[in-house]
């Protein structure tokens, strides 16, 4: 059993949960119109399914990632230190982004979360991952703010949006 893997899963499906119970809280709406609880009740879904099935694979596989022999394909992970070096920076940014979307906004600090965390996990084109991000940002805004009329923190481009 993965030990470590399994522990996150767990720790992730009762995140999940307790997510999904508060967004039930909240009105959904129809697919038509949909209410404020509408994005957060599917999110909080495939939080829940997601991490319940990474936790059963943990629990029911014993073989760790890189025991294949080489030569059959099988990608092989980054050591264990490196990958920790990658959550601790990937949780980094998050805390950032948390600090940053009043002040900065959340386009502008969407865009420079997506960039950091693409460079995080080792993609180095800047360019793709700098209009893949504004891309997402865009497509972000255009759901959430216009669409669900969701109310996220413009920051400083708020005279330029609103």
């Amino acid at each position: 059993m993965r030990a470590y893997e399994a522990l996150f899963a767990g720790l992730v499906l009762a995140a999940g949960i307790v997510y999904e119970v508060m967004a039930r809280q909240m009105p959904r709406g129809k697919l038509g119109y949909p209410g404020p609880g509408f994005f957060p009740t599917v999110v909080g879904a495939f939080l829940v399914l997601t991490a319940a099935a990474c936790l059963i694979q943990a629990l029911l596989t014993g073989r760790s990632r890189g025991s294949a022999p080489a030569g059959q394909g099988k990608a092989v992970p980054a050591p264990r230190d490196r990958q920790a070096v990658r959550v601790g920076l990937f949780v980094s940014l998050l805390i950032l982004y948390a600090l940053t979307l009043q002040p900065l906004g959340f386009p502008i600090a969407i865009v420079l979360f997506l960039v950091a965390a693409t460079w995080v996990f080792g993609y180095r084109r800047w360019f793709p991952a700098l209009g893949i991000a504004t891309g997402l940002a865009v497509l972000s805004y255009l759901i959430f703010v216009l669409w669900l009329k969701v109310p996220l923190p413009l920051g400083i481009l708020s005279d330029v949006l609103d």
